[in-house]
């Protein structure tokens, strides 16, 4: 455990001294900022057309945020078609790099090889995650200073209705449901990153290795289409699933819980595996 953590802390290291890491973050930011200013601010006079009636209400933070006008709001719908991008750009092309050049022996004869590996699996995970997951977070928080926190309800102004497992979870437990979402932004840009990893054995580039995320990303939308308009499959694309102004049906559960789940194990079991053996590509 010891030698892994060691390990850890020279990956996050490389990973915050990269100044794309920052780069990617201030893309990420400026889209959260530019839905903020584009949403919120109008919203912070909150009684602006209010009339007391059942078909109005305030406004709430709950129908302010970046992540309940994705697909409404130019800046929101946006991040969701690059996040997968830019969380790539600091960390997703640095295994390939290190095989390229040899760089990897280094570990290899200074520290178990799956520790290595699970380093690498743990930090670029990790990335991926914390830059979808920060630029949305800091538009909710910056929404929550500006706009109340006032309950919502079925009138409209709100997402679908309560005819759902999720929909009546974002009703009745607003902040479990907002939560949930901000837990899938985090994970959605891990497993999308992990891949990665997976594709490094398969590219001896690290431009398209860099950019397998988010060819993955747009790929199972893709298959999701075809899946819907051919078989009438309900919709598994991740963009979807990552987007809380989407009314989730129930039969839309077991997708969107294990989505990502699938997607992590595919691309660890083909990374631990093909590393196991090795040595340079």
């Amino acid at each position: 455990m010891h030698e892994l953590n060691v390990l850890l802390k020279i990956e996050f290291k490389r990973l915050f001294k990269n100044k794309l890491f920052y780069i990617s973050l201030f893309i990420g930011v400026v889209l959260a900022t530019g839905s903020f200013i584009n949403k919120v601010i109008p919203h912070m006079d909150i009684l602006n057309g209010f009339d007391g009636s059942v078909a109005s209400y305030p406004f709430s933070v709950f129908n302010s945020w970046m992540g309940i006008f994705i697909g409404f709001d130019p800046f929101a719908t946006a991040y969701v078609y690059v996040c997968m991008l830019f969380c790539a750009l600091p960390y997703c092309g640095n295994f390939s790099r290190d095989n390229h050049n040899q760089y990897i022996l280094q570990y290899y004869s200074r520290a178990s090889r799956n520790k290595v590996h699970a380093a690498r699996f743990i930090t670029t995970f990790v990335s991926g995650g914390m830059l979808v997951l920060l630029p949305v977070l800091m538009n909710l928080i910056a929404t929550m200073m500006c706009v109340p926190a006032l309950s919502p309800v079925e009138n409209g102004l709100f997402i679908g209705s309560g005819k759902s497992f999720m929909g009546c979870l974002f009703y009745n437990h607003t902040f479990v449901y907002i939560i949930i979402y901000l837990v899938q932004f985090f994970v959605y840009g891990g497993a999308f990153s992990v891949v990665s990893l997976a594709v490094a054995f398969l590219f001896d580039n690290a431009f398209l290795v860099m950019i397998s995320p988010f060819i993955a990303y747009y790929g199972v939308g893709v298959l999701s289409t075809v899946g819907k308009n051919i078989f009438g499959l309900y919709t598994f694309n991740p963009m979807s699933y990552i987007s809380p102004s989407n009314v989730l049906m129930d039969n839309g559960l077991i997708g969107f819980i294990l989505e990502p789940l699938i997607i992590i194990l595919v691309s660890g079991v083909i990374f631990f595996w093909k590393g196991a053996a090795n040595e340079v590509l």
